[in-house]
């Protein structure tokens, strides 16, 4: 993330630090797959890797404007739970906890939102050639003669097994996204 991005990223949440139910140095976001919950977390969090990466994802998929005045995360309340108990620990132990402790946390983080972000009944999947985009679709896809073929020439090019808990698809994320709308209004 750039410099540029990151300062994007503090004047939105500055912005949303105006309202009077925010104490200053912190931050709303709302977090749940149906029901959204609101959490009000320091500003610190925001130079955190692993918060970081939920404010990418964040903004793919909702953008920086929330009707309510926050940010919405886009993982499972009790996978946010998790990751800002590790890192209210993190902070409150700072000077004791050594760097490695700190890339444990990280890495159990990033595994526990990844594995909860997909909801049930659906298959997370990484497209395009060179940057690979991540996207969630219904298994009921599975059943598709075009997306059968995919998913053999996937298994033929990159196996069953991706780093990110995920399959890897061989095709453009244009004629992927394309794929999806037909098989969606079909």
């Amino acid at each position: 993330m750039g410099i540029l991005r990151l300062q994007s990223i503090v004047a939105n949440a500055k912005q949303l630090l105006k309202r009077q139910d925010v104490p200053k140095g912190y931050l709303a976001v709302y977090v749940g797959e149906v029901q959204r919950k609101r959490f009000v977390v320091p500003l610190s969090y925001l130079d955190q890797p692993v918060f970081q990466d939920l404010l990418r994802r964040s903004e793919e998929e909702f953008g920086f404007n929330h009707p309510m005045g926050g940010l919405t995360i886009p993982c499972h309340e009790e996978a946010f739970v998790h990751l800002t108990s590790q890192l209210r620990i993190f902070f409150s132990h700072k000077k004791v906890m050594g760097i490695f402790r700190l890339q444990s946390i990280v890495a159990n983080a990033k595994q526990l939102i990844k594995r909860q972000d997909v909801p049930k009944g659906y298959l997370a999947v990484y497209v395009g050639e060179i940057q690979r985009k991540r996207f969630v679709v219904p298994l009921s896809y599975l059943d598709q003669p075009v997306f059968q073929d995919l998913l053999r020439r996937s298994e033929e090019e990159f196996g069953f097994n991706h780093p990110m808990g995920g399959l890897t698809i061989p095709c453009h994320e244009e004629a992927f996204v394309h794929l999806t709308s037909q098989l969606r209004s079909s």
